[in-house]
């Protein structure tokens, strides 16, 4: 469930406007779960599943405009501890299709970057990070942005974790969800945490069964929301029914510095042997560490090359699992 790569983001809004939302979306946080946001996992509740953006009809026309360089459909084994993600091709396929795909086989549609293809998404984000604001008033976010999830039954999401801090607003069906301790080098090396954060390498990362000993795990229905703290690993399992849910990422003043600390701290190891430097986000050595990788980066001595999956499926809706393997 990670942020699409900048160079795919759209630049227009592609899809019809329509701006207006017919219900305000409303997002609930008891007093004892305010001091937790970002610090600890906690679920509270939201009403996105009694709006009209997340109909069938609704995500059929959504995925009908939708740009489609910006839409991935992956298709996935059924172990947590073995990844075998493949990316499927959808091109040519109908946004009917594409959920009916998801209805008869084995998919996770990932939208990425709705809120920059329709601007009610954009809207709706706005407004779910205005409401935590208003009851965390010491959270500033300074920018954010969404993620549709579109899912199978059954289907699941390999442990791994993202590099932004960010928020699951589950809208539709039911799903597991497990969520690990954060920065703990038993669940996440640090060495991988700097891969993902500098993006040379996807946000997947080993897993072993005993990991669940330590993981807290919640059952989410329509109209629930879930958070951790940022970079905490995490996996999801869909239940009996098709899932939707939007994946938030926001970005403050604390987050974009550890952003910057970790990829500085990668620098310094792949370059010049460096090892377990300090994750510290404030003070001089993380300033100084910053200003050196950057200055280097821009000097052509960090050139960090981007992972990207290639695809070995197509999506085809009548087909067992939804997909068939792309010809040799």
């Amino acid at each position: 469930m990670a942020s699409s790569p900048a160079d795919l983001f759209v630049t227009a809004w592609a899809i019809p406007q329509k701006e207006h939302l017919r219900l305000m979306p409303a997002v609930r946080l008891f007093d004892v779960n305010k001091a937790d946001f970002g610090r600890r996992p906690l679920v509270a509740t939201h009403n996105l599943h009694e709006l009209d953006l997340f109909t069938d009809a609704a995500l059929i026309d959504l995925l009908d405009h939708f740009p489609r360089k910006n839409l991935y459909a992956l298709t996935m084994g059924s172990d947590p501890a073995r990844i075998e993600n493949r990316l499927a091709l959808h091109d040519g396929v109908s946004g009917a299709e594409l959920l009916q795909a998801v209805k008869n086989g084995r998919l996770w549609l990932n939208v990425t970057r709705v809120d920059r293809a329709d601007r009610r998404y954009r809207v709706l984000i706005d407004q779910l990070y205005a409401r935590l604001a208003e009851q965390m008033p010491d959270f500033m976010p300074d920018f954010s942005q969404g993620t549709l999830l579109i899912s199978s039954p059954h289907t699941l999401v390999y442990y791994h974790a993202d590099g932004p801090a960010s928020v699951l607003w589950h809208i539709r069906g039911r799903k597991r969800v497990w969520v690990y301790p954060a920065h703990d080098e038993r669940y996440v090396k640090r060495e991988l945490l700097e891969d993902i954060f500098a993006g040379v390498r996807h946000e997947y990362l080993p897993y072993e069964n005993d990991f669940d000993l330590a993981a807290v795990v919640y059952d989410l229905e329509p109209g629930q929301w879930v958070a951790w703290p940022q970079n905490a690993p995490h996996r999801v399992t869909n239940l009996d029914s098709v899932n939707v849910s939007l994946s938030t990422e926001h970005f403050t003043r604390q987050s974009r510095q550890r952003a910057r600390v970790y990829v500085a701290n990668r620098f310094f190891r792949t370059r010049l042997g460096l090892r377990g430097l300090s994750t510290r986000e404030d003070g001089t050595a993380a300033m100084l560490k910053t200003v050196v990788q950057r200055l280097a980066r821009k000097a052509g001595l960090d050139h960090l090359q981007t992972k990207q999956h290639s695809p070995s499926m197509r999506v085809a809706p009548d087909a067992p699992g939804g997909v068939v393997a792309l010809e040799e």
